[in-house]
């Protein structure tokens, strides 16, 4: 229902998924548009019948682009009045059409917040896809800095298995929204085509060498080389390895104020040692001993119980990877408690995230065997466990 509203996750694994008939649409957005439309694109679920209402946070809007500008929220105000605005979009057909990216855009003063919906006219270019549509992660494109690359890389992205693609300089120009500028060859390559190659190198999964072909003297069409980026692997990595750092960050102080009950102080380093054998069991001894007047050294026994209890599981673990893979991707979508407020997560969300822990063990094929076998039971464990938190 259009009243109900759910908060916008920002996260750079968000899939991204739009038709090829929108992608390879004429239509003119800047760099900040882009991203609020992708944005709010990576959190439409494969299963969603109809568009949601979100709440998008501009604070964690600017913090997910690494933005560092002083007028954001003025900026985001131009960004969303425009997004409103009704444009000429030509669609895959060629047909002249008059569309608006969104049909609700209500600023909540005060709040940071601005309430937005995607115009149900768009629904046929990211509901029920089906066949032809373009999937990428979000963090390819939140750091790109131009409008042209954006454009690129999704123009490039929906080819990237046949590794090739050529389009006529007026057609290329057209999709990129530059009918009108840098009408000499070598302007347009030095400020479209070299700087959109090097960002895409630098950001995305991709990569891409060009070459023009020539009607006499004159370039009448591009020819792109499209590659899988080598450094893709590094790049999603330190994502997920950031990610990893503010969750042991907040694993760590949760745990240190729940020492504080104890009347314990406890250094870092050692509830890090203690993470080592997972944050449940931890708070689970800790819990345990609350009321264990006879236990004079708390430190110490929770330090020996945890190291007996791992020795214990050695075995266990060791003999199946399997399920210690199952458990990591449980416990990374375990909350702390006493968080004020746990949503149920999407299984689209939870299983691009657990490919991704999966394959770090087992090839991409196993890993989609596994989740086609265990994705329910993950589910119903990790939705079971954010229920509990806020109970």
């Amino acid at each position: 229902m259009y009243d109900e509203t759910k908060p916008l996750v920002f996260n750079r694994l968000n899939l991204v998924s739009k038709s090829n008939s929108l992608v390879e649409a004429r239509y003119k957005l800047g760099t900040m548009e882009q991203k609020v439309i992708a944005a709010i694109a990576s959190n439409i679920s494969p299963d969603d019948k109809d568009f949601q209402t979100y709440t998008f946070s501009i604070k964690e809007f600017k913090e997910l682009i690494g933005s560092k500008s002083k007028n954001i929220y003025h900026e985001i105000d131009k960004v969303m009045t425009r997004l409103m605005q009704p444009f000429n979009f030509i669609n895959a057909e060629g047909k002249p059409t008059k569309i608006a990216w969104l049909s609700k855009a209500t600023y909540n003063v005060g709040e940071g917040t601005v309430t937005v919906r995607f115009d149900p006219d768009l629904k046929p270019f990211f509901l029920f896809l089906n066949e032809k549509f373009t999937r990428y992660k979000l963090g390819n494109i939140i750091h790109l800095r131009r409008s042209y690359s954006i454009r690129i890389y999704e123009l490039l992205k929906s080819y990237e298995g046949l590794a090739e693609r050529t389009f006529t300089l007026k057609e290329l120009r057209g999709k990129l929204g530059v009918e009108d500028k840098y009408p000499n060859w070598i302007n347009f390559r030095q400020r479209v085509l070299d700087p959109a190659q090097e960002e895409l190198e630098e950001k995305t999964d991709i990569m891409f060498t060009y070459e023009p072909i020539k009607k006499g003297r004159s370039v009448e069409k591009v020819k792109f080389i499209i590659k899988p980026n080598p450094k893709n692997k590094t790049l999603m990595t330190n994502i997920v390895e950031q990610l990893e750092k503010v969750l042991e960050k907040e694993d760590v102080l949760e745990i240190q104020e729940k020492g504080k009950e104890l009347g314990l102080t406890l250094p870092k380093k050692l509830v890090q040692e203690w993470l080592k054998y997972g944050k449940e069991n931890v708070m689970e001894l800790m819990e345990f001993i609350k009321h264990r007047d006879d236990i004079e050294n708390k430190i110490g026994y929770i330090s020996s119980v945890l190291r007996k209890k791992a020795a214990n599981e050695e075995e266990t673990v060791d003999a199946d990877p399997v399920q210690n893979k199952i458990r990591e991707v449980i416990d990374y979508f375990t909350p702390r408690q006493g968080a004020r407020k746990v949503d149920l997560l999407p299984e689209w969300l939870v299983q691009s995230i657990a490919l991704d822990i999966f394959a770090k063990g087992m090839t991409p094929e196993e890993a989609e065997q596994l989740w086609e076998e265990k994705g329910d039971e993950i589910m119903e464990e990790i939705n079971n466990r954010r229920r509990k938190v806020t109970t």
